[in-house]
């Protein structure tokens, strides 16, 4: 049976933003690193999101809101999600267990505290339980006023930037996989995006029925996301 340790192991090198490491249950966290259950707090996100102004170039309270909580969905869900589709097992993912690392005031790696026997989680209903009802639900009300398609799809972007990730790992399996987690997945989340192969048949690709905001940003050059809602998506430039 997959450890948790061994399933992590797995993710490194996968993408470059899927960086975590492993706290001891009673360890304090590092500088630069904040418990998820601080983040319950709307002064302690707020303070999160406001260091973010001078790296993101704006200063508009929503498209920071967007942002931040777009990378921290990335460093929680996305990571979460990954390790489960590659290995059946993820730590536990409620709010008391996880942290993450900030760098240039965002959210960068993913932080889990070590439970002394950490059974890992292995069906896809317990993975959603542990990350919306037992985390992202209680840390999406600390957010400054947003609406919850925002909200959500952002959640949705970063899971399947966690899925896209490891798909080729998966093998035929990775379908299956994808589609267990959303039916399991609060929030409308399988439709908050088309999650559908690309005109070549041969990747696959996720396309959001909302948009991040990036691009509202002085550091975007005014580019959009691949996943964005302001693109065609690639069902819509197949020929006919």
């Amino acid at each position: 049976m997959t450890t948790v340790v061994e399933a992590l192991g797995r993710l490194t090198g996968v993408a470059d933003w899927m960086r975590w490491r492993l706290v001891e249950s009673g360890d304090r966290l590092a500088a630069g690193e904040v418990a998820s259950s601080d983040l319950t707090d709307p002064d302690v996100v707020g303070h999160q999101i406001a260091t973010s102004a001078d790296v993101r170039g704006t200063d508009d309270p929503v498209v920071l809101a967007s942002l931040w909580w777009q990378g921290y969905a990335y460093r929680t869900a996305g990571v979460a999600l990954a390790c489960w589709l590659l290995s059946g097992v993820a730590p536990d993912c409620r709010v008391d267990r996880m942290g993450v690392g900030v760098a240039r005031g965002r959210p960068s790696s993913t932080i889990w505290r070590r439970l002394r026997r950490d059974p890992g989680v292995f069906a896809a209903t317990s993975l959603g339980d542990h990350l919306f009802a037992g985390h992202l639900d209680l840390v999406a009300p600390a957010l400054p006023r947003m609406g919850a398609q925002l909200v959500w799809g952002n959640a949705a972007a970063a899971c399947a930037s966690g899925a896209g990730a490891v798909r080729e790992a998966c093998g035929p399996a990775w379908h299956d996989r994808v589609a267990e987690f959303l039916a399991a997945a609060p929030h409308g989340l399988a439709d908050l995006g088309r999650w559908e192969p690309t005109p070549a048949g041969d990747a696959w690709a996720f396309h959001r029925r909302t948009c991040c905001l990036w691009w509202k940003t002085t550091t975007s050059g005014g580019a959009l996301c691949a996943d964005c809602s302001l693109h065609r998506s690639p069902a819509d430039e197949r020929p006919t």
